[in-house]
């Protein structure tokens, strides 16, 4: 009997053992798969960018309490150092469209197309609500004409534009907005210019004064930056006094807003005046495009990039032109 407990200890001793080994097999093995797990959910972690791995990075630790909390934080969108946008980068393909510097319109409107110069004519109050055109240096350059001032009526308006009468005794200018100065360099666009659908009712002390001090400046632009858009006219929001037989509108302010597209100097400015004398200088009548498509209702270079736009129309930064 004693041998057969002795045989049976050994037994149980050895079957043990085995236990013992497999449950040390089976912890590391367990072991190795979690090792695994959370390696693989670490770099998970840190291939999104979910795990701070800054404590990894030796040139941080020498930094102290201060000046950690010194530095700007990144997360900011109002900070100094943002990037300002680059108006280089845009695509400029919108520039060759014929109608590219015409304000937004539509078919049953009047406008009206002329060589040098396009126009939208209102009925309601006899004259254009807006001109466009562009100017070129090398245009400018150009021996100048005299203008022989055959004011005359518009033939291509269907409702009849105002008459050269509207105008006799009313004491108002018949103020160009498309300047015959900028199409003297050919006698028949400076001719073109005398159209009455491209004149207005203007005080004389502002036609012949602020105003004509802006159209001299817009000139001056040109032949310093090469190419220019301009588009102008008078502020039609409301019901006016009128004069003349047709009741021309006797308009209370007049804009002007200059593009240039060109590259390298990508900018736009804008003036808003009112039809009166005034001594202040041209920089103190800058306001936002933006301002001026409020209490027009015209949508100003509408196939310029939503983005691009928003920066020209809602600036009034005058270092770039002053």
């Amino acid at each position: 009997m004693a041998q057969k407990r002795s045989t049976t200890k050994r037994k149980t001793s050895r079957k043990k053992a085995t236990a013992k080994k497999k449950g040390t097999s089976l912890g590391k093995l367990s072991l190795a798969l979690l090792v695994i797990v959370v390696l693989g959910y670490a770099s998970l972690a840190i291939w999104e960018g979910k795990l701070d791995t800054s404590f990894l990075d030796n040139d941080d630790d020498s930094k102290t309490t201060e000046e950690s909390a010194a530095e700007p934080k990144t997360d900011n969108p109002s900070r100094v150092d943002a990037v300002q946008p680059d108006l280089e980068s845009y695509n400029l393909y919108f520039t060759k469209a014929f109608d590219f510097c015409w304000p937004a319109y539509s078919a049953e409107q009047a406008v009206i197309e002329r060589p040098y110069y396009t126009l939208r004519y209102s009925e309601e109050h006899e004259q254009a609500t807006w001109v466009a055109y562009q100017l070129y240096a090398d245009s400018l350059r150009l021996d100048k004409f005299t203008r022989k001032n055959d004011f005359r009526e518009d033939t291509r308006v269907r409702t009849e534009s105002a008459a050269l009468a509207d105008y006799s005794g009313s004491g108002y200018d018949r103020g160009h907005l498309a300047p015959a100065a900028d199409f003297s360099y050919s006698e028949f666009a400076l001719s073109q210019s005398f159209y009455m659908s491209n004149m207005s009712p203007q005080d004389p002390s502002f036609n012949r004064g602020i105003w004509k001090k802006l159209e001299d400046q817009v000139r001056d632009w040109t032949m310093e930056f090469d190419h220019l858009y301009v588009v102008t006219g008078p502020v039609l929001n409301k019901r006016f006094e009128t004069i003349g037989s047709n009741k021309v509108s006797i308009p209370e302010q007049y804009y002007k807003i200059v593009l240039d597209i060109d590259k390298p100097g990508i900018k736009a400015i804008a003036f808003l005046m009112k039809n009166e004398k005034s001594s202040e200088p041209l920089s103190s009548f800058v306001v936002t495009i933006d301002e001026i498509e409020k209490i027009t209702g015209l949508d100003f270079f509408p196939s310029i990039s939503d983005e691009l736009e928003g920066i020209l129309e809602s600036s009034t930064l005058t270092s770039d032109w002053f």
